[in-house]
């Protein structure tokens, strides 16, 4: 149950009718409230909903205390969002453009949640995404001068240009103070005979999770903010902060006990030791050890 009766018609109601749809959502028993700031695509980037709108689709979500989020690809959409008192922002980096200032203080100030694919900007992903730009910088420069937008567009896509925007915006969060959480994207996907071609490790449940960790340093947190970020950011991410999260009496007892110094060395992050869930411990030799879809062969 993800949309049901909550799609594109939405956008032409009024305020009252908008609150009544939402309304009527909500009572199906919906964890939380994600609408589109924007569309979900880069260009163009067609804002969805009148700041009216966005404030009763809010509204309506705080007064069931659930969380409201959106994902806006432009950054007068995400404004209009983050004015109207959203909690979280998926994907944040993931804009057409680099951040105003101004829009990185007016988050800031609201202490509204920023979810970072940041297994998507870092690591051996970076180091891909720099060698391919650069093959696209010497490509292009064999090429005759652009003359249109059309080809203008071509060839920042050649170049990867979204990717370094979303490497800056990442960047310029963390180093902003902005409250962040991990927001992979990652997906079980289809079974591998049924794939054109292999799943990505940053794009697998878990071990994406850890590249996002792990990437968080790279973009320039601490080790110690990194797992926050992961934890207590987390757990507030999925409203669930006075359950989970933190170490704190009354709390649900979820602990990975660490045999290294994450804070000596993020990658330690997977030197597991000892498993608690719900306060009682899990026999590490119980657990399965291989993928649910496993390949014994190259595929072809």
């Amino acid at each position: 149950m993800l949309a049901q009766g909550m799609g594109e018609e939405l956008m032409d109601m009024t305020p009252e009718q908008l609150r009544a749809a939402v309304s009527a959502y909500l009572d199906r028993g919906v964890d939380f409230l994600k609408y589109g700031g924007t569309s979900h695509f880069m260009m163009p980037s067609l804002i969805g909903f009148s700041p009216r709108q966005q404030a009763v689709i809010v509204a309506e979500a705080h007064k069931r205390g659930k969380m409201a989020e959106t994902h806006a690809t432009s950054s007068e959409g995400l404004r209009l969002a983050v004015e109207a008192g959203i909690d979280l922002i998926q994907h944040p980096e993931i804009l057409s453009r680099d951040y105003p200032d101004d829009l990185i203080a007016l988050i800031l100030s609201k202490g509204t949640l920023c979810a970072m694919r940041s297994n998507m900007v870092t690591g051996a992903v970076r180091q891909k995404q720099i060698a391919r730009r650069a093959k696209a910088v010497a490509d292009i420069a064999q090429m005759p001068p652009a003359l249109t937008s059309t080809e203008l567009r071509r060839r920042a896509a050649m170049r990867g240009d979204d990717a370094e925007i979303e490497r800056r915006n990442a960047e310029r969060l963390v180093a902003a103070g902005c409250p962040v959480t991990i927001a992979t994207d990652n997906y079980l996907g289809d079974a591998p005979e049924f794939r054109r071609s292999p799943k990505s490790p940053e794009q697998e449940p878990g071990e994406g999770s850890l590249l996002a960790i792990e990437g968080l340093v790279e973009l320039g947190m601490t080790p110690m903010q990194a797992i926050v970020a992961a934890t207590r950011n987390g757990a507030r991410a999925a409203g669930r902060l006075q359950d989970l999260g933190t170490v704190e009496p009354g709390k649900i007892a979820d602990l990975l006990l660490l045999d290294a110094d994450p804070l000596a060395d993020i990658h330690n992050i997977r030197r597991l030791g000892r498993l608690f869930v719900a306060g009682q411990e899990i026999d590490l030799q119980t657990l399965p050890q291989t993928h649910l879809f496993v390949v014994d062969q190259p595929m072809p």
